[in-house]
């Protein structure tokens, strides 16, 4: 279900992108949203749970899938003064670049790069920087493929960017077999 027009108007206001093809579906958790940096043409699934006190930056054409997580910061518990953890945090960036698709119930963890043009698998967990134009999946992600580098450019070059081409109402849905 989608979030009401009002709904999802007071929510694009809140997290001062109004004016930005952004669409943001029901109950996704948004902590320190305010250092997430927010460029144009991005999608986030339903129930996202993206905490970025350490700092996130989602480029352009990005599709985030339903239940992502991504995490920006990390409690200190080596040479901690409490257990299991004191009141210190490990704060680290995390930067989604263009292009990037990530599937349903992916977890990124804090000081991450996901490369240009990547794909994320469904229910994969990001612990280091995915290169570009890289297919990852599992847990760790490790690299499982690469994208057809000229097809990709090609298609970038054109702006044959979905995000972009939904909004102006030239996707049409076709479902293919295997």
């Amino acid at each position: 279900m989608m979030l009401g027009r009002f709904k999802r108007y007071l929510l694009k206001r809140r997290l001062g992108i109004l004016h930005k093809n952004i669409d943001i579906t029901e109950n996704s958790t948004f902590g320190d949203w305010e250092k997430i940096v927010w460029h144009d043409n991005i999608y986030i699934g339903p129930y996202a749970y993206i905490w970025a006190v350490g700092g996130l930056e989602i480029c352009e054409n990005v599709i985030i899938g339903p239940r992502v997580t991504i995490h920006t910061s990390n409690h200190r518990f080596k040479g901690a003064s409490m257990l299991p953890y004191d009141g210190y945090s490990y704060l680290k960036k995390v930067t989604i670049e263009k292009n990037v698709w990530i599937g349903d119930g992916v977890m990124i963890v804090p000081g991450v790069t996901i490369g240009e043009g990547s794909v994320v698998a469904m229910g994969s967990v990001v612990t280091k920087d995915v290169p570009k134009f890289s297919i990852v999946g599992g847990n760790p992600a490790q690299v499982i493929g690469r994208r057809d580098i000229e097809r990709y450019k090609e298609l970038d070059e054109k702006g044959m960017h979905y995000m972009k081409l939904k909004k102006l109402g030239k996707v049409k849905w076709t479902y293919l077999d295997g």
